[in-house]
């Protein structure tokens, strides 16, 4: 990975992304040369309309919903510092109250629009495993993956960034997103490219545990959120083994704010760290 995070516009490439169908050959050469791709695939629910709905709220209600509230790590936050400029809510399966990471979610009054958010989840879990068998046999069957979906709305502020560069910690992630732009994926080649709106399809990008798992043969993709002068909305879906699985490890590659450590992962483990712990970053954390 020869990827620098240098913010300045000019090393932005215009070289396009492919666009790919989810049983195609092309989605693992795509895989592997961007470590990113779009998807063909048009989420039955409007879910950049479902946040925008969310966000409008008035900020006491979204308040009402913090996460410092829920004991699973679910709910609104505000995020305002170097590395991030935003807000957000977190969802992800939900079900009764287990302990730990899992358990329900923090929901707005409007039971129609929680049904609708379910619904998307559900629906981009199926679009998710279908993408990650194209890649190889990661998830076992009958395995309960463990599923977060972000809604994230960023301010306008131009001139930083809403998010600073960083890989997810998950097997892929799925994204929608609004027509704003701003969104910069580094290439396996250490290339930055604009990753903008493109009507019906899903951003994908390659998670730190897939790198993980594949000893470097898929590599995970660096990316950011550079803000401009109006408001962006996207809404990640990260999907991640279960709480329970563990996934062999191999050596890391040259730090670029990542969570694992050159262990074997437990995937439960290492994520209560991230949020239990407040371990995010074994390089620089």
């Amino acid at each position: 990975m020869r990827c620098t995070f240098e913010r300045h516009r000019r090393f932005i490439k215009l070289r396009a992304l492919p666009v790919v169908e989810v049983d195609s050959a092309e989605l693992t050469s795509a895989a592997r040369e961007f470590g990113c791709f779009y998807l063909r695939h048009s989420p039955r629910a409007d879910a950049v309309g479902l946040a925008r709905l969310f966000f409008d709220l008035p900020l006491a209600e979204k308040r009402a919903l913090a996460i410092e509230g829920s004991r699973h790590f679910r709910g609104y936050s505000e995020m305002r510092n170097e590395r991030d400029w935003r807000e957000q809510i977190h969802f992800g399966r939900e079900e009764e109250a287990l302990g730990g990471l899992r358990g329900p979610n923090l929901w707005p009054r409007d039971l129609a629009w929680k049904g609708a958010v379910l619904g998307l989840m559900g629906e981009l879990e199926g679009v998710g495993r279908a993408v990650l068998r194209r890649l190889g046999s990661f998830m076992e069957e009958g395995e309960e993956g463990y599923l977060l979906l972000k809604m994230i709305h960023y301010p306008p502020s131009p001139g930083r960034a809403g998010v600073a560069a960083h890989v997810d910690f998950s097997w892929i992630t799925l994204l929608a997103q609004d027509e704003t732009g701003g969104l910069e994926i580094c290439t396996p080649t250490g290339e930055w490219l604009a990753a903008p709106f493109v009507p019906g399809t899903l951003v994908v990008n390659l998670g730190e545990i897939l790198q993980f798992a594949t000893n470097g043969y898929y590599q995970a993709t660096p990316h950011r959120v550079m803000t401009g002068s109006d408001s962006r909305v996207s809404l990640p879906f990260f999907l991640n083994p279960g709480l329970d699985r563990v996934v062999s490890a191999v050596d890391p590659a040259p730090h670029v704010h990542r969570v694992l450590r050159p262990a074997p992962l437990h995937f439960g483990e290492e994520e209560w760290k991230r949020k239990g712990l407040g371990i995010w970053c074994a390089g620089c954390c």
